[in-house]
Order: structure tokens, then sequence, then C-alpha cells
């Protein structure tokens, strides 16, 4: 989970590449871009990724949300 003032909260989950069960998981939740591959680092697997999170709708708004990536950097679209 993933939450900033602001903004709405993200529930999401990775996959690590060659995990024996990326072609059976129960719920089709597996996307290949969240399957990612550790790298070691002093003996621990270590993984970067950058999420972007959908700022709050303000109340009486019917604007939709404008899309920040979570590095605070705005992404296209």
């Amino acid at each position: 989970m993933i939450s900033a003032p602001g903004y709405r909260t993200l529930i999401t989950h990775m996959f690590f590449e060659g995990d024996e069960f990326l072609e059976s998981d129960a719920v089709f939740g597996v996307k290949p871009s969240l399957v990612v591959r550790p790298e070691l680092q002093g003996g621990t697997g270590t993984v970067e990724y950058n999420f972007g999170l959908a700022r709050e709708l303000n109340p009486g708004s019917n604007r939709p949300p404008s899309f920040v990536a979570a590095n605070n950097k705005r992404s296209p679209g």
C-alpha cells in the first residue's frame, strides 16, 4: 500500500521474476509491468520501482484526477 497526503491510496503487488507461481496466480493480477528482478546488494535483494499516484478530487469537482509520479514528477497524460 502506498499513500501520501492529497493523493488516492494505491494498493498493488509486485512479483519476482522466475517465481514458480507467476503462471498460476489465482486472481490473475500478474502483469508484466509488475514483474521485477531483484538485484543483490550486500546479500539482500533490492528493487527500485516508480509508482504513480492520482490526486484526490476536490469535493464538488467534476474534473478527473491528475496523475503525479511518486517521485513528484508529473507524468504525461
